[in-house]
């Protein structure tokens, strides 16, 4: 791998956030090849032909089409919209058309399913986008609360090391700059959720901050069942279990940390600990799958 530093023009390194998947075109059998989002949201319902609103539940969404849950009776083949409310954004408009009914096993009212035929490839692309969203929100959500109720670790005493995450030493370039300086081409390693290990060519002092931007490696995503929906025999009978795509490609992560260590030079590049200090709950997701995917690609070899 080429190290050294490149020269870049004197623009400012934005910081941008990952890529949305885009929407695809819709197909026969396409109603499962799409993460569906479980959600619970209160709508309005404006039905073909009805006068007046029906108020429902939105149950789950994907960029193809919903499920619906309602105390009114909608004939099938009817034509709905609804709005997606989204934070600090304005409502979404979501045009579908009824292709399912079901009485729920509990409770009373119906659950309809709703095909997004109605919807330009255009608009389902901004709806994928949006879901991604959910998705990030939902992630950091979820690691906010374990941050908060996890206990608290107990100080050792003499500890040489102290990592709270598991890490990997597989090498992958990046970029980084300090201060508004042009970025500089290097390698990591053995990178966590709290941090990496930085190997350049260049000269940094201990608490110095730097901006990075990476890539993860998909080489060891093969480790992941794919996608897909399998059948569990629960007490209550039969359930499908859907089985998230953990196989998806990595996209570019832009975070910031500080220089904490320097190591011994390797190979005539200096070698330094890097610790994340904005790293958000859905990184954390995505370096955690990385590295999971490592470990176990590293026991399936031994």
């Amino acid at each position: 791998m080429r190290q050294g530093r490149q020269a870049e023009p004197h623009t400012k390194m934005l910081w941008l956030g990952r890529r949305s998947a885009e929407g695809q075109s819709s197909g026969e059998n396409n109603q499962r090849q799409f993460y569906r989002q479980s959600i619970e949201l209160p709508i309005a319902i404006e039905v073909a032909g009805l006068p007046a609103p029906v108020y429902g539940t939105l149950i789950n969404i994907s960029e193809t089409g919903c499920r619906l849950r309602s105390l009114i009776l909608i004939d099938r083949d009817r034509d709905v919209e609804f709005e997606l409310k989204r934070p600090n954004q304005p409502a979404f408009l979501l045009k579908g058309r009824i292709v399912t009914r079901a009485t729920p096993q509990k409770g009373g009212g119906y659950e309809y399913g709703v095909s997004f035929a109605r919807m330009s490839n255009t608009e389902r692309a901004s709806l994928a986008r949006e879901i991604r969203e959910m998705q990030r929100r939902e992630a950091a959500s979820r690691a906010d609360r374990r941050q908060a109720t996890a206990p608290k670790p107990v100080p050792k005493l003499a500890a040489k090391q102290r990592r709270g995450s598991v890490r990997t030493m597989v090498e992958f370039p990046i970029r980084f700059r300090t201060g508004n300086k042009p970025s500089i081409v290097a390698s990591a390693n053995d990178v966590s959720t709290g941090g990496l290990r930085l190997i350049t060519q260049e000269a940094l002092t201990v608490g110095t901050v730097v901006e990075m931007r990476f890539t993860l490696p998909n080489d060891f995503l093969y480790v992941y069942p794919a996608a897909g929906e399998r059948v569990e025999i629960s007490p209550f009978g039969p359930r499908r279990v859907r089985i998230p795509d953990n196989r998806r490609p990595f996209e570019e992560m832009a975070v910031h940390g500080r220089i904490v260590s320097r190591f011994q030079p390797q190979h005539g590049r200096e070698v330094f600990g890097v610790q994340f200090t904005d790293v958000d709950g859905y990184q954390r997701e995505e370096i955690a799958r990385f590295t999971h995917a490592v470990q176990l690609a590293k026991l399936r070899t031994e």
